[in-house]
């Protein structure tokens, strides 16, 4: 799997709602993840294909949402940049800095 597959895949679980912790997964290096109080690694997962994944609404009118990713996008890196301003705790630092890379990057391989 190459670099930018695994970025698109990191940043779709931000995306999802899930958390990018300061803690990285033993077994490839990359960063571990949390949403409703479980803790994984996106990268293990899909080699293990055991992806783990918010329940999808059955809903048809649910797949019809026309979203502006790019807005969003932007959105979420003033969100962090916000947070970086004010953040001190080094740890936290990295954390709101590598999610704010990584949407960079979702944001440069959607143009």
């Amino acid at each position: 799997m190459e670099d930018d597959e695994i970025i698109k895949m990191l940043s779709e679980e931000l995306l999802k709602g899930a958390k990018m912790l300061s803690n990285y997964c033993p077994k490839c290096g990359y960063p571990l993840f949390e949403k409703d109080g479980k803790i994984y690694c996106p990268v293990c997962n899909l080699k293990n294909k055991t992806i783990y994944r918010r329940e999808e609404s059955k809903k048809p009118e649910d797949k019809k949402i026309d979203l502006d990713i790019e807005e969003i996008l932007d959105e979420k890196i003033i969100y962090l940049a916000k947070k970086l301003k004010d953040e001190s705790e080094v740890s936290r630092i990295k954390e709101i800095g590598e999610a704010i890379y990584i949407l960079i990057k979702i944001k440069e391989k959607i143009k």
